[in-house]
């Protein structure tokens, strides 16, 4: 029993269908296949066309992805020590041997004499055709003319059978399915209604059907991803915000000050940020730009026009390091100006914490860079407009919760958040679909492409290595290095700061003592205290030290005009994204950068060292990441509701797809904002908002 809303099938228990009892739904649960709806989300891998078999008769080794149609004529089953089930397949000539390791249970599923398909690659076993856990069906369960191969996990037992088995017995169950998508964008977009869709994708009559089924699915799960962003995106622009008066006389008196001119994607995104701050409505806006796009020039603007309308600005960062950093560039350009910019992080502050808190709450501190700590309750503002939020992930609703209290009169402050990291305009539209959008595209002029090289062995002794030698020309040269030491992850899978540091102290050494001899080496890493790493940092850019040695630290806003070399070691244990962020500590000043990627490449390592090489484009490299890794890498930091709505749908293969369902996201909210109208869809958004649904309760 279910109200015919495709996600009351969420509530419907595995064990109401036919052949699921409770051993089966354990192991379908393990699987992550905890209800109907669940089931019927799995999309089946490829069809198998009944019309294309392959003779036994013609079988041999090598042969790839072939089907047939055999006779069960023995079967073994061990339990022993390494436990398998095997089964001799003939068409009464041809013998092929099919080898289940630990799967004993497959001995329960066929017996001698059963007709099965069995569909797999043919390899070759002592001189005998054999195939290696295949896909293998009894022959009456075959009856279609495309049969469905699912995603299998022999680990925990769930057979492509038991699935296909399953959800055509919750097909033949489902009398209808409640379609709340309007009539008439569905036939301008001449699509399948939900319930033909499902019985296209689990049971289709032919290819194209299946193809027709599954992108039915597909926009409805953008459909729904665009509505949620929408409906978040109206809520916030719904909020009391801060009408600023910018006059533009600090901005222009800065901008007489910079040895260069401001390129014209800078003045576009200044622009677009002004006129977010006139209106009454919070600015809610990223920044997104290439590394080395003059992404904190316009940070420092947005800061200015805040306090030229007489209201306070933060600057969050995600490190002390690059907090610092930005304090201490951006309090060298504004102090002169009369403008007091203060540095709030955990320990060592220029100024005592509590004369930083009072000069925060009374106004006289205009603008406060530092860490998270600014949002701390212990933190006052007098009028707090702007808050910039550099090179962090997303905001969500209780930090948003907390600005609003921060904010001049109770209003929400205005919002800038800004990456380096850039993002393909599909991933863009999904993770940051709620928010408007500024890209510099453009390099301030002068700036050299970074030459990068790979090579496969860059060990720290080995005096040849045209990496190391690179490095002691530059020093020779009056300029400095960056050493980058590989990740290293724990045993959940996630970095591990103490194994990256005792990393990098064993390859200072090593350096000092080897290939870098003489040199004036430096050490940075997590593990260090702040006092200590800023210590190290200022020698470094001060030019006290020739080589930094360094993890991961020194990933995002770390400027040195004077580094020219970049050397990463085990580069194919990092992202594109992040290799492309650690390009650019190098090659900032007038001289040209170089970067050196060691290490062999394994999986998809060698396409992307490959793409690292080919360009310095970080919009181009975000691509290519996206066709090399997929979309998940991009969009792991998609708030609660938003990454999980994508469960058939591909940002890649789909794209189309996500264009028709955006428009027809925003039409549909442009005549009904918050879905008052739409009750049965706005349900649907609610689910895809996840924790954020109380945005639909402010529309």
């Amino acid at each position: 029993m279910f109200d015919y809303a495709l996600d009351s099938l969420r509530g419907v228990p595995l064990t109401d269908l036919d052949g699921v009892g409770e051993s089966n739904r354990e192991n379908l649960d393990k699987a992550n296949i905890c209800s109907v709806w669940d089931l019927l989300m799995k999309i089946p891998l490829r069809y198998l066309d009944r019309s294309e078999l392959t003779p036994m008769s013609i079988l041999q080794s090598g042969q790839k992805s072939v089907t047939f149609i055999g006779e069960v004529i023995s079967k073994r089953v061990n339990y022993a020590k390494t436990p398998y089930a095997r089964f001799t397949i003939s068409d009464g000539v041809t013998h092929v041997s099919c080898m289940f390791f630990r799967a004993t249970w497959m001995g329960h599923r066929f017996k001698q004499g059963d007709n099965v398909l069995v569909h797999g690659d043919v390899t070759d076993f002592n001189g005998f055709l054999s195939m290696s856990s295949p896909i293998m069906e009894s022959l009456s369960d075959t009856n279609v003319p495309l049969l469905a191969i699912y995603p299998q996990s022999p680990t925990h037992q769930v057979t492509t059978w038991l699935l296909r088995k399953a959800a055509l017995d919750a097909l033949r169950r489902i009398p209808r399915l409640d379609d709340p998508i309007p009539t008439e964008m569905l036939e301008r977009r001449k699509v399948m209604g939900r319930l033909e869709a499902l019985q296209a994708i689990h049971v289709p009559e032919s290819a194209a059907q299946a193809t027709r089924g599954r992108e039915r699915i597909v926009y409805d799960e953008f459909l729904r991803l665009q509505l949620a962003l929408g409906v978040i995106a109206h809520a916030k622009k719904k909020e009391s915000g801060i009408q600023h008066r910018s006059t533009g006389t600090l901005v222009d008196a800065w901008r007489r000050t910079l040895p260069y001119a401001l390129t014209g994607a800078q003045d576009r995104a200044i622009a677009d940020i002004r006129a977010d701050l006139h209106s009454e409505a919070p600015m809610n806006r990223l920044l997104q730009g290439d590394v080395g796009a003059g992404k904190t020039a316009v940070l420092i603007a947005t800061a200015l026009m805040s306090v030229e309308g007489g209201h306070q600005a933060v600057i969050i960062a995600p490190s002390e390091i690059l907090a610092r950093q930005h304090f201490e560039e951006i309090s060298e350009a504004l102090t002169p100006m009369g403008i007091q910019v203060d540095l709030l992080v955990s320990k060592a502050l220029p100024r005592p914490r509590k004369d930083v808190l009072r000069d925060l709450a009374d106004g006289t501190c205009k603008l406060a860079v530092g860490t998270h700590s600014l949002l701390q309750d212990t933190v006052d503002y007098h009028q707090l407009g702007v808050v910039v939020i550099d090179e962090q992930h997303r905001f969500g609703v209780d930090q948003r919760a907390v600005l609003s209290t921060k904010g001049a009169g109770g209003k929400t402050p205005d919002t800038l958040q800004a990456t380096a990291t850039p993002i393909p305009r599909t991933s863009a539209i999904t993770v940051f679909g709620d928010m408007d959008v500024s890209i510099l595209d453009e390099k301030p002029p002068g700036r050299s492409p970074i030459v990068t090289q790979w090579i496969p062995e860059a060990s720290p002794d080995d005096d040849d290595a045209e990496c190391w030698q690179a490095i002691r020309g530059e020093v020779a040269r009056g300029r400095q290095a960056f050493v980058v030491c590989p990740l290293v992850q724990n045993s959940a899978g996630q970095a591990s700061e103490t194994k990256m540091a005792a990393s990098a102290e064993s390859t200072a050494e090593e350096l000092r003592d080897g290939a870098l001899q003489g040199l004036r080496i430096g050490v940075v890493h997590g593990k260090l205290k702040p006092a200590d790493r800023s210590a190290v940092m200022t020698a470094f850019v001060s030019g006290d030290l020739d080589v930094l040695v360094a993890t991961t630290v020194i990933e995002v806003g770390v400027s040195v005009p004077n580094a020219t070399v970049m050397v990463v070691l085990d580069a194919c244990k990092f992202g594109l994204a992040q290799l492309h962020q650690l390009r650019g500590r190098v090659g900032r000043g007038k001289f040209a950068g170089q970067c050196w990627l060691g290490g062999e490449a394994v999986g998809d390592g060698q396409a992307r060292m490959e793409a690292m090489c080919g360009t310095d484009d970080g919009f181009k490299l975000s691509a290519l990441d996206l066709e090399i890794r997929g979309p998940g890498s991009l969009i792991s930091t998609a708030q609660a509701g938003k990454e999980s709505g994508l469960v058939v749908a591909d940002l890649i293969q789909d794209e189309a797809i996500h264009m028709a369902a955006r428009e027809d996201a925003q039409a549909l909210l442009a005549r009904d904002p918050s879905l008052a109208r739409h009750a049965k869809l706005r349900v649907e958004v609610q689910l895809a908002l996840g924790d954020q649904a109380d945005y639909l309760l402010k529309s």
